[in-house]
């Protein structure tokens, strides 16, 4: 059986990831899918992501319940975070992994350090909706040809528009679980007010 694996920096994670992921275990017939933080993500200035250990309490608590997703801390300490890098190191010559991505990422992923051989690496997978006629645009169309795409009831919901509610006051309910809404709001993450 074949096993997916889905990166990010889960800066929280949210109920789009969660989506994301269950649709792929699904639609690939994927054994598990583990949930790879990004320790040191080099598309983002280190200093506004949130402390590792906070993402990956975040992760657990998110993925809680479902025993088909797993936390999976898989990235050496003191480096940037390469997809590149985490392929070379979970690649087996008999299966390929699942690299499982979402279309924002899919729309990036030409900057991205050495794409080409992560398609040589992972059988990639973006969800999308399939309805959504401007989906693959600004895509590199090389990328797009290697990449299966599949349909996923997707929401748009973006981590930096829940730090950015969180830090408003806004509620970020529906948005993430609720063991994540507890967690931010008692840890006072993103500028929340502490909740005692």
């Amino acid at each position: 059986m074949k096993e997916g694996f889905l990166g990010g920096t889960f800066d929280p994670p949210h109920l789009g990831h969660l989506i994301l992921a269950q649709e792929a275990l699904e639609q690939f017939s994927l054994e598990k899918v583990y949930f790879v933080p990004s320790r040191n993500p080099p598309h983002k200035e280190r200093f506004t992501v949130t402390d590792l250990n906070h993402r990956l309490r975040m992760l657990e608590l998110a993925i809680e319940g479902n025993s088909s997703f797993q936390l999976a801390d898989l990235e050496p300490p003191g480096s940037l975070s390469y997809t590149v890098d985490l392929l070379e190191r979970i690649s087996s010559g008999n299966t390929k992994p699942c690299f499982i991505m979402g279309m924002d990422s899919l729309r990036e992923m030409h900057s991205w350090k050495e794409p080409s051989r992560i398609l040589e690496l992972a059988d990639v997978v973006a969800g999308t909706r399939l309805d959504a006629v401007s989906s693959s645009m600004g895509i590199d169309p090389e990328l797009l040809d290697k990449v299966t795409l599949f349909d996923f009831p997707g929401v748009w919901i973006s981590s930096s528009d829940i730090r950015r509610r969180v830090q408003e006051g806004r509620s970020i309910r529906y948005l993430v679980p609720d063991a994540v809404v507890s967690y931010i709001l008692s840890g006072g993450l993103y500028g929340a007010e502490k909740s005692h």
